[in-house]
């Protein structure tokens, strides 16, 4: 078949416009195909992979470069024996820690001491020989530690009953002293028992039924329940201290917030829907304290509510859930680069030797600044960032604006670059405080017990039971951020909260708390010695 002039440049024309269609749908399926794939290797190493985002990036550009060594000779016609495997060992250098004690376990002089007396027999006290009595010389004492299981005891509360002689049997003019205070009204766990409830919960990670098993094997029944509802009644006495512990988080002008799912029983049918529980890290130079607020949802009003009156800076990620709260003029957001720097990690898979690179220089910006300058005070530790941080700044935006136009939009790299720079004045803006963060960890590690305490309550039952959570989680971290032994802490605040002024429930919280003495009995010995008579 003879074609004409024409008709041939038609059918080229044809030919060459399915040529640019085939093309443009094979870069399309390829994108598709890059995308499932870094999809299909994320959730492989959630599944499988190690949780730490700790790398050594310097190897990791090793690893790439080499990659790419062989490839070039490949193309360049250098084949490599087919029997050949090509291995590279990745040398790890680990440096010991400075232990803190050498030899056996140190056991401490505070621990009470039982004394086992292991003598010999009394006709081994004699000299085979002469007869003569032996002398003790020394007495070798070796100690060595022991644990017993906790023991439940009974507090039995003797009060005597006074009348005058002439009316012995009316009871209209009896008095007696008082019961010490309690937060439950004739309930049978004192104070320490419930203390230990709550401390097992919300920092042990335990679960009501689990403690009630732990109760059983020391022959005490003490229904879940009965422990739900003490939990309920304890923070209904201690309510008060929620809005204190809000406006004490705002004493410092530096404030760190994240949030995170909790599951939430719907009253009725039984089944879960996702509320949340927000954080709110006090930082600065004071002692740390930490408050959770609990929500049925991640309105942006969550923290537009909770931040009333708030004025400073807030450390947070970028949800867009903070956007109306940013627009405040009172409020300044600071950029998180933990988030920043996870985006290129989840991106190496793609493309390793670009988003290694970025990885190598956030990598600088902690070992070569943040480490050197952790124990400076505010005023040098700014200064020392001003100096070397900010050459290292430019560097990352630089070589993130040079990857920008070498991306597409589809790809992971992409993802992290425009949040970078989306994010670059947030980011940065760490430089113009010493008491400012590079990140927003210290709101992420308050939120770690939560995490682990859901895999194992699983679930709140109600509205009131994930604020009475919120509450004593807040509390429960703030002692351990304090190096404060909750038990003491709860054991001693509760026997106080009922009695104390409303207008003086600051003193109460932990990073301010000071325990009041107390006898061998573990009554406190003010309550003891101005206990008020009270006629029955």
């Amino acid at each position: 078949m003879i074609l004409t002039l024409s008709q041939a440049n038609e059918l080229i024309a044809q030919k060459d416009f399915h040529i640019l269609e085939l093309t443009a749908k094979l870069e399309s399926t390829q994108r598709q195909l890059t995308t499932l794939q870094h999809q299909m290797e994320q959730m492989i190493r959630r599944l499988y992979g190690r949780k730490s985002e700790q790398r050594n990036a310097n190897q990791m550009m090793f690893d790439s470069i080499i990659l790419e060594a062989i490839t070039q000779n490949q193309g360049q016609g250098i084949q490599l024996p087919p029997t050949t495997d090509v291995q590279v060992e990745h040398q790890v250098v680990k440096t010991r820690k400075a232990s803190l004690h050498h030899g056996r376990v140190p056991i401490p002089e505070h621990l009470e001491r039982v004394e086992i007396l292991l003598d010999i027999p009394e006709e081994q006290k004699v000299c085979p020989e002469t007869g003569e009595p032996l002398k003790v010389i020394t007495v070798e004492i070796s100690e060595k530690l022991e644990y017993r299981p906790g023991k439940l005891i009974v507090n039995v509360y003797k009060r005597p009953q006074y009348a005058l002689p002439e009316r012995a049997d009316s009871f209209a003019s009896v008095i007696a002293a008082a019961m010490p205070e309690h937060p439950i009204a004739k309930c049978k766990g004192d104070v320490g028992l419930i203390a230990h409830v709550i401390v097992s919960k919300y920092a042990d990670h335990l679960p009501l039924y689990r403690q009630d098993g732990i109760f059983e094997r020391e022959g005490v029944t003490i229904p879940r329940a009965t422990q739900s509802s003490w939990l309920m009644q304890v923070y209904e006495s201690i309510k008060p201290l929620e809005e204190t512990m809000r406006q004490a988080i705002f004493e410092s002008d530096v404030l760190f917030t994240d949030d995170t799912p909790i599951p939430l029983q719907v009253k009725g049918n039984g089944k879960l829907k996702k509320a949340r529980l927000w954080v709110y890290v006090r930082g600065g130079t004071g002692p740390p304290l930490t408050a959770f607020n609990f929500s049925v949802d991640r309105s942006k009003s969550r923290p537009l509510d909770y931040l009333k009156g708030y004025q400073g800076y807030i450390h947070a990620d970028a949800y867009s859930g903070y956007d109306e709260l940013f627009k405040k003029d009172n409020i300044v957001e600071i950029g998180c680069w933990a988030h920043a720097r996870r985006k290129f990690d989840e991106a190496v898979s793609s493309r390793p030797k670009e988003a290694t690179g970025i990885l190598a220089r956030i990598a600088r910006l902690y070992h070569e600044v943040e480490t050197p300058c952790r124990d400076m005070i505010p005023e040098e530790r700014q200064r020392f960032r001003q100096e070397h941080a900010t050459p290292i700044l430019n560097g990352i935006f630089e070589a993130i604006d040079e990857l920008r136009r070498q991306t597409i939009p589809s790809e992971p790299l992409r993802k992290a670059i425009d949040y970078a720079l989306n994010q670059r004045n947030a980011l940065c803006r760490y430089l113009e405080d010493g008491c400012l963060r590079p990140d927003n960890n210290l709101a992420e590690n308050a939120i770690r017990p939560v995490a682990i305490g859901r895999k194992n309550w699983l679930f709140v039952g109600s509205e009131k039971g994930g604020r009475a959570a919120a509450l004593f989680m807040g509390l429960v971290k703030s002692c351990k951020d304090c190096e404060i032994n909750p038990w003491e802490y709860f054991d001693d605040m509760l026997r106080r909260i009922m009695r104390h002024s409303s207008t003086h429930l600051r003193e109460l919280l932990p990073d301010q708390w000071k325990p009041l003495p107390k006898d061998e009995r573990g009554l406190i010995l003010e309550a003891k010695a101005g206990s008020v008579l009270t006629s029955d």
